[in-house]
């Protein structure tokens, strides 16, 4: 739900007379984010602005941003939605909370008000946030703990721009300028990079304070990812159940919106038990109810094309079934528009894929959809997992079974034989052959490894050398605080999404869930049969009554569009070299073209 927009001056710096405007113009920068609305705040002395464009899904009639306390010295934009609502609004008004609307973005408010900056810890669900408080002088601002929702900052020119794209930086005065050492190496899928210069994001589960008057700016973590084993023992079937519970519980809550809500659907069990979920719980109420299926299909690409398999799932649940058969040629075209709304060089096709999924779900009248991202990476689903999965008993153990590790390692090309999550990093790599030779002489050979070793968590270190995580959990932390945060819910998830104003809501990224599945043991994740693993395996247990048996022993299928072909001697899909440098030429709004130079102008 919606965009946001904010600056703050601070030393000598005057801002300019027409900030308001500025801002309004760097709203219009976003508007596809929040195309119902738009609100502007700005401070008595002029230094801070506030803007927000709305997608209204709560509280249609009086949801509007920004949003004050009583006397109006807290002032707040917020996007994104915030669960479990009803009960929090009520502790908040039992302590004297007056609250002016019945929007759940309001929270941020009256929470800030009795609990300062430890509101964050009360918060569920997924969002992002500028709040200024003009009696402190202090702007404070956060992003939900798994990154779901996104937030970019740039200190220049002695003031702090935060939005929640950068191209609405633009307006403001902003100079975008090639990253090109981050383009090469991927710091922008690996660190807080973007792919321009200064242009940084606020990471998942991090806050970020300024105070105007010094300039003094802080980014620190509020809440991380831990994967310490649970102290209380539990049975097998004690964790299926506790899956089960939370899962439907996540998905329960995200159901509360004042507008329909569809679910995205492909051929797999993670958005296959989100939609068998979302059915059983609205026939509790209505025997009769159908849920809204969108699917993704490559009628022209068999290898590639999960609709029948989806359509199949959606007959088995009633569904009212929309599928969007898409070619290679339509991949190709959308993905100008999916690199300009991504804000990120796109090296496949699943970002254009999703692109146009969610420009005819916005046709259709649908603001909000249940997807299925988050649940591979806690419940180990991808194909390098099992490597790491095996190495802690790998020598005592398996003895006669040594091949079953060669051939799963052997899967990941040129990786094999190292950790699974350097096996990740050589997958995420740019090709070189993207890159024109003069960039590369000045970066060096691409390497996202580089990138990650430099930025990764000294206490993740510890607990990786120490062996206090196992090796798959180190190996999920990595995999989500680099591929899912800034590759998958980027280009894939909500910023596809919202290019047509539609919000995505993951329930498999529930934080309780979550925390609850990162203290259970490698085993019930990942699980060693004949020939092979089983991924995900128990998951496949806690969802096994929502899906059909189909789904449920079917082995997992990467998503991959038609369009991703390896060019023969390269690592290049077909079309990408071409089109990525294209789509890096284009300007990113009306008269800014962000060519840095001739080597820029060269990726």
């Amino acid at each position: 739900m919606c965009g946001l927009s904010a600056v703050a001056y601070y030393g000598s710096a005057s801002p300019p007379r027409d900030l308001c405007a500025q801002i309004e113009a760097s709203l219009t920068n976003i508007h596809h984010r929040g195309p119902d609305s738009q609100g502007i705040y700005l401070s008595e002395d002029g230094r801070v602005g506030l803007g927000h464009a709305r997608l209204s899904i709560i509280d249609l009639a009086t949801g509007q941003q920004p949003l004050s306390d009583e006397t109006g010295g807290i002032q707040c934009v917020v996007t994104g939605e915030l669960y479990d609502y009803a009960r929090i609004r009520a502790e908040l008004e039992a302590n004297g909370a007056v609250f002016k609307t019945h929007s759940d973005s309001e929270l941020v408010v009256h929470l800030y008000q009795q609990n300062g900056f430890n509101l964050l810890h009360s918060l569920r669900g997924e969002f992002a946030f500028v709040l200024y408080d003009a009696t402190r002088k202090l702007v404070f601002a956060a992003r939900d703990r798994l990154g779901i929702k996104p937030l970019y900052y740039t200190v220049s020119d002695e003031r702090l721009l935060i939005a929640s794209e950068m191209k609405a930086f633009l307006p403001l005065g902003w100079k975008a300028e090639w990253d090109i050492h981050s383009i090469v190496h991927s710091g922008d899928v690996s660190d807080d990079r973007t792919v321009f210069k200064g242009g940084r994001k606020l990471n998942a589960g991090m806050s970020l304070l300024y105070r105007p008057a010094s300039g003094y700016l802080k980014v620190q973590p509020y809440w991380d990812l831990d994967y310490t084993p649970s102290a209380v023992p539990q049975t097998i079937d004690e964790m299926v159940d506790g899956v089960r519970e939370r899962l439907v519980r996540a998905v329960e809550l995200r159901l509360r919106s004042d507008v329909p809500v569809g679910v995205y659907l492909s051929g797999g069990i993670d958005s296959s038990a989100v939609a068998g979920i979302v059915t059983e719980l609205l026939r509790k109420d209505d025997p009769n109810a159908r849920i809204a299926t969108f699917t993704l299909a490559f009628p022209d690409a068999k290898d590639n094309d999960e609709g029948p398999i989806a359509a199949r799932t959606a007959e088995h649940l009633g569904a009212e079934s929309h599928m969007v058969n898409v070619d290679e040629a339509a991949l190709v075209e959308a993905l100008e528009a999916t690199i300009w709304h991504t804000e990120q060089v796109n090296f496949t096709f699943q970002g254009p894929g999703k692109f146009l999924l969610s420009k005819y779900v916005n046709e259709q009248g649908y603001k909000v959809v249940l997807t299925g991202e988050g649940a591979d990476e806690f419940f180990g689903g991808y194909p390098w997992f099992p490597i790491d999965y095996l190495r802690p008993k790998r020598d005592a153990d398996l003895g006669d079974g040594e091949d079953v590790v060669d051939r799963c390692e052997a899967r990941q090309g040129d990786a094999r034989g190292i950790s699974c999550h350097r096996a990740y990093a050589s997958a995420g790599t740019a090709a070189s052959e993207l890159f024109d030779t003069r960039a590369l002489a000045m970066t060096g050979e691409p390497d996202i490894t580089l990138s990650i070793a430099e930025h990764i968590d000294a206490r993740v270190r510890e607990k990786a050398v120490s062996g206090e995580w196992h090796a798959l959990h180190v190996c999920s932390y990595v995999t989500a605080k680099t591929i899912l945060q800034n590759s998958i819910l980027n280009q894939v998830g909500e910023r596809s999404e919202m290019a047509h104003s539609v919000e995505g809501r993951p329930p498999f990224l529930d934080h309780h869930l979550v925390d609850y599945i990162n203290g259970l043991p490698p085993s019930v994740k990942v699980r060693p049969i004949k020939g092979g693993f089983t991924d995900k395996w128990l998951l496949r247990e806690a969802v096994r009554p929502f899906v059909p048996e189909e789904v449920y022993n079917r082995k997992k299928l990467m998503y991959n569009s038609p369009a991703a072909r390896r060019e023969a001697g390269t690592r290049v899909c077909v079309p990408s070299k071409r089109m990525s440098r294209r789509g890096l030429r284009r300007r990113l709004s009306s008269g800014s073209d962000f060519s840095g130079g001739p080597t820029s102008r060269k990726l």
